[in-house]
């Protein structure tokens, strides 16, 4: 597994959370969940996108790819982890 910044985790991690009810996650959704700006949430979700992690089509929101799920159980087993001890 690549090594992904703190904020690139929360992003996956967030977006994981927020897919599991809706069909597409939004930039406001987003943005409200990570209280940040719709500009902010956009230049991640290009970098993440390059980085072949999320589906991401302008105006239509995004979700993460298969990579990127598993990407996001990974940082969110670690984060239980981490709590756990």
């Amino acid at each position: 597994m690549l090594n992904y910044s703190t904020s690139e985790e929360n992003y996956i991690k967030a977006i994981f959370h927020l897919q599991q009810s809706d069909s597409n996650v939004t930039t406001n959704e987003l943005a409200n969940e990570l209280k940040t700006k719709p500009a902010s949430v956009t230049d991640m979700m290009k970098k993440l996108k390059v980085k072949k992690l999320l589906n991401y089509q302008p105006y239509q929101g995004f979700r993460l790819t298969s990579d990127g799920n598993k990407v996001a159980l990974g940082i969110i087993r670690r984060h239980r982890l981490w709590e756990y001890f």
